[in-house]
């Protein structure tokens, strides 16, 4: 992976342009193309034939250009982050392929648009200004992740999913280029679909095996649904086997390699193995706080960041990824949690006014708080109903902030940016106006930034099969009826791949425990030291931020408590305190523009 950065002055005839490509590793991809007053920069892969014979896809793209103009942007197929400036038409473009597989962070300010692909790029410019985003923070508390278009920093923004910024005539606007759509075809039957559906995926596995040597491709393998049937295509496609990579747990109710171990079998893959040990997370988790340059708080990234190291080290340059067809195809839990929820809704008004205060009088002990939590939650409206689970931070604000920080604070903000995505959905079914929401900000505002950042660390690429234009628009076409059947979750998916995937995968309930992080964090020496030396020291509370007692009581409840909920809620006080040292605290020496 790659990465890029540069500037043009928007004030002033001609447009002066700079680009600086920032490269890590052997594999650095990002290119460069200019002739005749069009600059162009390039991060990612073009996946479309092209005319121009032996062309680089930064010049593929800068000729499709001249040919469209602005649209061009229309009619590409690939997974990219790219910049653009026409002296003639005096224009500058940013962009980001639909699903946002590649980041662009961009700032305005003094007649100029500087952009980067990493915000840390950014952080080298005297002249922007990086104040931490109160607003950002409190979202990220909540969600562990930053959703675009905001970012950690008050004055810098984060391209989203299918978005351009231009420049043009003298006024810089974002355009929506390509969006999602959920035209769904009411009549269409399940053996249909899942033809459609095996054929889009088939087609896009293999237009981007095309552009791989095969010695040096691998996939990530965790014994899902997503990940298996990339592998078994990938297999099938190249009639060789497939170098996969798993990462497992000593503690077994976080352990599924078992089932990567049954797919890696089934499609005769040569098969890659680690173990995470607390000792060896411990001694990974001050290397994430550096290469995750905003917050971060998804503590999958630490098995992701082991896997990735596994593949540099085993050769492989290009890596193969499920990221994706959870959100597609509706294979996450909650998805099934929320038609269940969406039942109580149903219930006559008679009855749920007599239901309610039973429920809300209910003690608040185990197992009676579910059902309190259920009726309370079945009440609300999506998208708080769908996020409810996530929002402890928010719901205990004069517990957790100060009282100076907490009036900075927008306190529906945690919900807004999710409340957009949800009302503008081109949706009719509730399950697709999820499905959306999700495609929008937990893959590409979480998982992906996951992933990449990973990958960036030892210089791999990641290619995303299922985050394809072509089969999102299948997935768009089908009937929320066959994504969930019944209770069945991702039911056509299944039907389009059964022949392909071993039957105990098919069966496979979705792995429900996490990451034994939580675990960690009440059990192991070095992660309960680390926690209190982070969220109870004196420079984490000079912040200004939070109360320390209130951190305090966390971790209290936390040792105390049945479940691991709490822990997922300490990481995330935890990994923004390591973001601070790792990044504020230590701004890189400034560049001039």
């Amino acid at each position: 992976m790659s990465g890029f950065s540069g500037e043009a002055r928007l004030c002033a005839r001609p447009v002066r342009k700079t680009f600086r490509l920032h490269e890590r590793g052997e594999n650095a991809r990002a290119e460069r193309f200019e002739r005749d007053g069009v600059a162009l920069v390039l991060d990612g892969e073009i996946y479309q034939p092209s005319e121009e014979r032996g062309a680089g896809d930064a010049a593929r793209l800068a000729a499709l250009y001249g040919r469209r103009g602005s649209d061009f942007l229309r009619d590409v197929r690939g997974a990219f982050s790219l910049a653009l400036v026409d002296e003639r038409a005096q224009r500058m473009l940013l962009a980001v392929d639909p699903f946002a597989t590649r980041s662009l962070y961009y700032w305005q300010g003094r007649g100029r648009v500087v952009f980067a692909s990493r915000i840390s790029h950014l952080a080298r410019y005297r002249e922007i200004p990086l104040e931490p985003d109160p607003d950002a923070i409190h979202f990220y508390l909540n969600h562990s992740f930053i959703a675009a278009p905001y970012t950690i920093y008050r004055d810098v923004r984060r391209l989203r999913p299918g978005e351009a910024a231009v420049w043009e005539n003298g006024k810089f606007s974002l355009r929506q280029y390509w969006e999602l759509s959920y035209e769904e075809e009411p009549r269409l039957e399940a053996e249909k679909a899942a033809a459609l559906v095996r054929a889009a995926l088939e087609q896009s596995v293999a237009v981007r095996l095309r552009k791989a040597a095969s010695e040096k491709t691998g996939a990530f393998l965790s014994g899902g649904t997503d990940s298996s049937t990339v592998v078994g295509l990938m297999t099938e496609i190249t009639g060789s086997p497939v170098k996969v990579f798993s990462v497992g747990f000593e503690e077994q109710a976080y352990n599924e390699t078992s089932y990567a171990r049954i797919a890696a079998r089934r499609f005769g893959s040569e098969a890659f193995e680690c173990v995470v040990r607390p000792k060896e997370a411990l001694e990974i988790v001050p290397a994430l706080a550096r290469e995750y340059d905003e917050p971060f708080g998804n503590s999958s990234a630490l098995p992701t960041y082991c896997c990735v190291r596994m593949a540099r080290d085993a050769g492989v340059e290009v890596l193969f990824a499920g990221d994706g067809g959870d959100e597609l195809f509706a294979g996450n839990e909650r998805y099934l949690t929320d038609k269940i929820l969406s039942f109580y809704r149903t219930l006559p008004q008679a009855l749920r006014r007599c239901l309610d205060p039973i429920a809300e009088a209910l003690p608040p002990v185990y197992p009676l708080r579910k059902i309190k939590s259920y009726v309370r939650r079945a009440n609300q409206p999506n998208p708080e109903r769908f996020l409810a689970y996530q929002l402890y931070v928010r719901d205990h604000a004069e517990e957790f902030f100060s009282d100076d920080f907490r009036a900075l604070l927008d306190r529906d903000f945690p919900v807004r940016v999710a409340r957009e995505y949800y009302e503008r959905a081109p949706a009719r079914s509730e399950l697709n106006k999820l499905l959306y929401l999700d495609l929008k900000t937990a893959i590409a505002d979480n998982d992906l930034f996951k992933v990449n950042r990973a990958a960036q660390a030892f210089g791999l690429a990641v290619r995303y099969p299922f985050l394809d234009r072509d089969v999102a628009d299948v997935a768009g076409r089908i009937p929320a009826r066959l994504k969930i059947k019944g209770r069945e979750k991702r039911y056509i998916f299944k039907q389009a791949f059964r022949e392909l995937l071993p039957g105990e995968i098919l069966r496979k309930r979705k792995h429900g425990f996490g990451l034994p992080t939580g675990h960690w964090l009440r059990s192991d020496p070095g992660f309960r030291d680390l926690a209190r030396s982070l969220l109870l020291d004196r420079r984490s509370v000079q912040r200004g931020y939070f109360k320390r007692k209130a951190l305090e009581d966390l971790l209290a409840r936390h040792d105390e408590e049945r479940s691991y909920y709490y822990g997922s809620i300490i990481w995330n006080f935890m990994m923004l305190e390591l973001w601070h040292r790792a990044h504020a605290d230590s701004r890189p020496s400034p560049e001039e523009f």
